[in-house]
């Protein structure tokens, strides 16, 4: 029995350095350390994938890429609650530039993972303090006609069609309009 464990120690030692060697070897490390962490999610071990991509989250914290995928790894687990916590600190960490990226990306995960309601509850936060983000507007119609709620995507389209924007991100909005009609 302690052969086993010996030859263990070394296969995860052997896999550590492996790690190093290549996260040092490369122009984007981030890329290795999510990679690692989605071989774990892969594996269905949801213990190491989350410590995977916890190291990750320290050393590339001002990364909105390695956050975002920590969130769709968490989603789609189906562990709402324990995204929404590392949603905040995501907040906490990134740049304020960011953070309109990274809560859409949330919103779309509600969406795709969730609940279609959540998700709409946090787009109509982004678009309360954002209200002329046409790319939100953008995913946000997108994620809507996915959901096939014909009363709702009226009701967006609406919404939309009745800001004060230039008349070429109108133009943009009514063509999409009269495609979805």
């Amino acid at each position: 029995m302690l052969g086993c464990s010996q030859h263990a120690h070394q296969r995860r030692l052997v896999a550590l350095l492996a790690f190093r060697r290549a996260a040092a070897g490369t122009s984007s490390p981030h890329k290795i350390h999510l990679h690692v962490a989605s071989l774990h999610e892969r594996a269905e071990d949801a213990t190491l994938a989350d410590s995977a991509y916890e190291a990750a989250c320290k050393r590339f914290r001002r990364l909105p890429e390695v956050w975002m995928a920590w969130l769709g790894a968490l989603m789609a687990r189906g562990a709402h609650g324990e995204g929404k916590r590392v949603l905040q600190r995501a907040v906490d960490t990134l740049p304020q530039a960011q953070h309109v990226e990274v809560i859409s990306k949330f919103a779309q995960l509600e969406f795709r993972h969730g609940a279609a309601e959540r998700g709409r509850t946090v787009f109509d936060g982004i678009l309360a303090n954002y209200p002329k983000r046409v790319d939100v507007w953008s995913v946000y119609l997108d994620m809507e006609i996915k959901a096939a709620e014909p009363q709702v995507i009226r009701r967006l389209f609406e919404r939309v069609t009745a800001l004060r924007l230039s008349s070429k991100k109108m133009k943009f909005f009514f063509k999409r309009y009269l495609t979805y009609a």
